[in-house]
């Protein structure tokens, strides 16, 4: 495997789709090793999202009794500190969070946090509310026109996170947007739109860039921003005749240029000089399997290595597992499993259902999210790996029974420089009367309110050291708004005490 060289030409994407060719520019693709890196590496994150949800909390989490210290939060909560076992050649954490032992060490058990008892707490039916995104939540709006910036776009355009302009503020992978940005990310205004999401391939050829040697120039855009100043603030000529419209996009426009002049001075990473071309890499490799999500991880690693950047998201598709085809591939397992929202009642078929379900979700762990961890783990970086300074995480879009959003779990993996981890959260208030849906909702027992979901956004833009008045609106996070929803579960809650929490950083997790 050879790396790609990047081409003797770059390309500017205009009004349009037009594509405006530019020369070569030596100054700004010679690669400098950054003189003042903090000696544990960056701050960095991945998130991974995926669709439904619908695992049962027994398979999804340790058992209840491993998480039997209480603590106050809303109601009596409980935590306990996170062990494993082994099963075979196997440790395991749940029955999703198993793998082989040289693959889940003892060591990674340490370096994880599982929490339970986070609740989005109305029906939504389908939400892309992992990052923050709570306008696309398709049964509380007409029109799902998102409402906020993601927390990995707040993140990306903070100054507190990244010194100087990368190459990739977050790297997307999915089927469909999970993140949103402001119209105009530099200056935080516009409204908002769903960020693309990104081939493995192209994104790679971004990412790594071989040092190359030349006279330095000064950058070309240079002279565009003379002109454009010139125009922008003339009294006289064509200024005269700009729109506040069309300023207002023209100053857009040239913002995002401006920000792609800085992201080629971005100095590269240490270990960028290992990075190789991933064997395969192609872009369309959303669709879950084993190997297109190891494609994906080397393409995030190369980012990091390089430090072309420092935040990754990625949306999966269907948790792999080759036997739910003949029940009517994942999305009818995943209905059908909960007993409610699908037509299968029986309680033997709901638990086979139900067993592959969390076999799906155990190949995600164990084949996508542990390489990836893996990885991490093996870079030397300050006193430890690189995965002491990257929080991997994982979310589910529903909790124990799909479309709802009680439970949703979180598995942490890394970013012990920021976080505390080891510890197994159980949030919910297990003196709490059972959630009963309907009379077909099944195994429903361990399902009760819980704390809200936002908490862990405030917890992981606490950790990442983004300041508050960056992503608090009158004092109050973005990501606490209610949607007024009536219904069975919206009951089930204080909606003003379980949204004024959204504000705490998650106990035990963060200080």
């Amino acid at each position: 495997m050879t790396v790609r060289k990047i081409g003797r030409r770059f390309f500017l994407i205009g009004a349009g789709g037009a594509a405006l060719a530019i020369p070569a520019l030596p100054s700004l693709l010679r690669g400098t090793r950054a003189e003042a890196q903090d000696p544990a590496g960056p701050k960095r994150m991945v998130a991974i999202m995926s669709e439904h949800g619908g695992v049962w909390q027994e398979h999804m989490f340790p058992d209840a009794a491993d998480a039997a210290e209480s603590f106050e939060h809303l109601h009596t909560c409980h935590h306990g500190l996170l062990a494993s076992r082994m099963e075979g050649s196997d440790r395991v954490v749940s029955d999703v969070l198993r793998a082989p032992a040289d693959r889940l060490t003892e060591s990674l058990v340490q370096k994880m946090n599982v929490i339970r008892g986070l609740d989005v707490p109305f029906y939504y039916g389908h939400a892309r509310h992992v990052l923050g995104n709570y306008g696309d939540m398709s049964n509380n709006h007409d029109d799902p026109t998102p409402e906020q910036a993601t927390v990995d776009v707040v993140m990306g355009y903070s100054s507190s996170f990244y010194e100087s302009v990368p190459r990739r503020r977050m790297m997307n992978f999915g089927r469909d947007a999970l993140s949103v940005e402001w119209v105009d990310p530099v200056g935080r205004s516009g409204g908002f739109q769903p960020v693309p999401t990104d081939g493995a391939a192209t994104l790679f050829d971004l990412l790594y860039v071989e040092p190359e040697t030349g006279e330095e120039r000064p950058p070309p855009l240079n002279q565009v921003m003379e002109s454009y100043r010139r125009l922008e603030s003339g009294a006289h000529g064509p200024g005269a005749r700009l729109g506040s419209a069309d300023r207002a996009a023209l100053r857009q426009y040239m913002d995002r240029l401006s920000d792609l002049q800085s992201s080629l001075n971005t100095p590269t990473g240490a270990h960028c000089g290992s990075v190789v071309r991933p064997e395969g890499v192609g872009n369309s490799l959303w669709n879950w399997n084993p190997s297109n999500y190891q494609i994906l991880n080397d393409v995030i690693m190369a980012g990091f290595m390089c430090d072309s950047s420092r935040i990754a998201v990625i949306r999966t598709t269907d948790p792999w597992h080759g036997g739910m085809d003949a029940d009517g591939g994942y999305h009818e397992v995943a209905h059908n499993a909960a007993g409610g929202g699908g037509s299968v009642t029986d309680g033997a078929t709901l638990t086979r259902l139900e067993g592959l379900l969390t076999e799906g979700n155990n190949a995600l762990f164990r084949d996508g999210m542990l390489d990836l961890v893996n990885k991490l783990e093996a870079l030397p970086e300050g006193e430890g790996s690189m995965l002491d300074s990257t929080v991997v995480w994982w979310a589910h879009e529903a909790g124990a029974s799909t479309h709802n959003g009680d439970s949703i779990p979180i598995v942490s993996i890394g970013g012990g420089n920021m976080l505390n981890t080891g510890h197994y959260l159980d949030m919910r208030d297990r003196n709490a009367n059972p959630f009963r849906e309907d009379d077909r909702v099944f195994k429903n027992v361990q399902r009760r309110r819980g704390a809200c979901f936002f908490q862990w956004h405030t917890t992981i833009l606490d950790a990442m050291g983004i300041p508050r008045s960056e992503w608090q609106v009158d004092g109050r996070t973005a990501f606490s708004g209610s949607v007024e929803q009536p219904g069975w579960m919206t009951m089930q809650y204080d909606q003003d005490a379980l949204f004024a929490s959204c504000d705490d950083p998650l106990p035990y997790i963060l200080g």
